[in-house]
């Protein structure tokens, strides 16, 4: 018996934009929005391998989770020991303003417990508490930092693999790059 085998044709980025069933007002208006759907849940692949395992759940646990993790880390480049605990929800509420204040406490609480942030008292301020990330973080979290950048082409091209060809993906790479409009800044 002669078996048929079926091969999917990929498409180029217009037809899968066209055939989607979402009703777009322009091509460019998919492109822009399947760009960046594929790019976040690129990332959200990301972290599948990483070690230890209570950053891993951590992490996967949620955005609010790696946006703590990055507003400590950049606030503590600018030389600072930590931050306070209210600075800190005001640069989560900066990303995600519908963040209540005790899910974000829970939040941050998860992360002392597992080790991720240390919390320390000021020495200003005895009353202020400040957190910080963990130095046994810096190396499993520059893992999964270099592991995203060097698997996040594959996870990208396959988020979409099925749906548009390899000329589609890098127009959809090239766009968020595009977007991005970084500006020179004179020093």
């Amino acid at each position: 018996m002669n078996k048929v085998v079926k091969i999917k044709k990929e498409k180029s980025l217009e037809e899968a934009i066209e055939n989607a069933s979402i009703n777009f007002t322009s091509l460019d208006q998919g492109i822009d929005i399947l760009a960046f759907s594929a790019a976040i849940r690129a990332l959200g692949l990301s972290n599948r391998d990483l070690q230890p395992k209570k950053l891993s759940n951590f992490i996967r646990s949620g955005y609010l989770q790696i946006q703590l993790i990055c507003s400590i880390i950049l606030y503590q480049f600018k030389g600072h020991k930590g931050i306070g605990r209210d600075e800190l929800y005001d640069s989560i509420c900066e990303v995600f303003p519908l963040t209540t204040y005790a899910n974000y406490r829970k939040i941050l609480r998860i992360g002392v417990d597992n080790e991720i942030f240390v919390r320390t008292r000021s020495k200003e301020d005895s009353r202020r508490t400040l957190y910080s990330l963990s130095d046994d973080m810096l190396e499993p979290l520059c893992q999964y930092f270099l592991s995203i950048l060097g698997d996040f082409g594959n996870l990208y091209s396959g988020v979409i693999s099925e749906s548009v060809s390899n000329e589609g993906i890098f127009k959809l790479l090239s766009r968020i790059t595009d977007n991005a409009k970084i500006k020179n800044r004179k020093v």
